[in-house]
């Protein structure tokens, strides 16, 4: 049987983008500094060549999280088309498409704004390069990547904080910032500020604080808070510490959370409901599905259909 096809927005959206590696849960291959310097090198080269924008990112030993937004298409006139042309194949570039016609390019124009494209030479490029460093054969990731779309800021706000609390509920570090791969410390050291949105559009100030203090004070609110028994948290003195330098409101994250990655989306119930009509009226649910409580009704997820509807991933 055919895969089902997968859920994307056909406007401007934000998506949670995850994948984790294949094998034994104990198999660390990004442990290792030189193969997550070649992933994050690509993951932004690919950045930079597609019309999208970083929230968050975080990459563990073994998966990754990150938050990105896609435009909504648009047709490029040739000459951005030709630039695009010159990221994505460097100086062979018009060796490359010396033979394109104008589907080809019109093609190459729908890539550019397209989450699979993006995660395919994210995801592809990678596991050919370890294969060949490693002298490994098989595929490198477990499955296809997830994309739950997030429908609305709480729903980016909620997820960009869970990408970056993973090195904390993993017990690595007991503060976000500590983590060098991941977007709580290039925000905090100010590097790869040029890859990230402004925190501005992800965490509008509250009360007169500027909005690196609203998202720190969430971040750490709720990165002591446990979502399961036995995970690690960042310690109560810590957040007093915070707490100290102007932290005013806590945040509530008690559950664990298998919707982050999994199902079709996150938002409001209005949110929900409406992409859960739209599907309905596509014919890609034939049982009965509604938007699913999440927190005690903070917010809502779609979860997939099993049978011959779409796949979250």
């Amino acid at each position: 049987m055919p895969r089902a096809p997968r859920h994307k927005s056909q406007k401007a959206a934000f998506y949670h983008l995850y994948n984790r590696v294949a094998g034994d849960p104990k198999y660390f291959p990004f442990r290792e500094r030189r193969v997550a310097r070649k992933f994050l090198s690509l993951f932004e080269r690919y950045l930079e060549l597609y019309f999208c924008s970083l929230a968050s990112f975080e990459l563990m030993w073994n998966h990754f999280h990150s938050v990105v937004f896609f435009e909504a298409y648009r047709e490029l006139h040739r000459d951005e088309l030709e630039h695009r042309a010159r990221l994505r194949f460097g100086r062979l570039w018009r060796l490359k498409t010396r033979h394109w016609d104008e589907s080809h390019w019109q093609q190459f124009n729908r890539d550019l704004f397209d989450v699979s494209r993006f995660m395919q030479h994210v995801n592809g490029e990678f596991a050919k390069w370890f294969n060949r460093r490693f002298g490994r054969r098989g595929p490198f990731w477990a499955d296809r990547f997830k994309n739950p779309e997030l429908l609305d800021l709480q729903a980016v706000q909620n997820v960009v904080l869970y990408t970056e609390l993973n090195a904390v509920r993993a017990g690595l570090v007991e503060r976000p910032e500590d983590y060098r791969m991941g977007s709580a410390y290039w925000r905090w050291a100010d590097k790869k500020t040029d890859l990230l949105m402004p925190l501005e559009e992800l965490f509008p100030p509250e009360r007169g604080e500027d909005a690196f203090t609203t998202y720190r004070a969430l971040l750490y609110y709720r990165g002591a808070v446990a979502t399961k028994d036995n995970q690690a948290v960042i310690p109560d003195s810590i957040v007093r510490q915070e707490e100290e330098r102007g932290f005013a409101r806590p945040g509530v994250f008690r559950q664990t959370l298998p919707f982050i990655t999994n199902g079709v989306a996150i938002g409001s119930w209005q949110k929900v409901s409406a992409l859960l009509e739209e599907y309905r009226q596509k014919r890609h649910y034939k049982r009965r599905r509604n938007p699913i409580p999440q927190l005690g009704g903070l917010f809502f997820s779609l979860r997939e259909q099993r049978s011959h509807a779409f796949s979250p991933g």
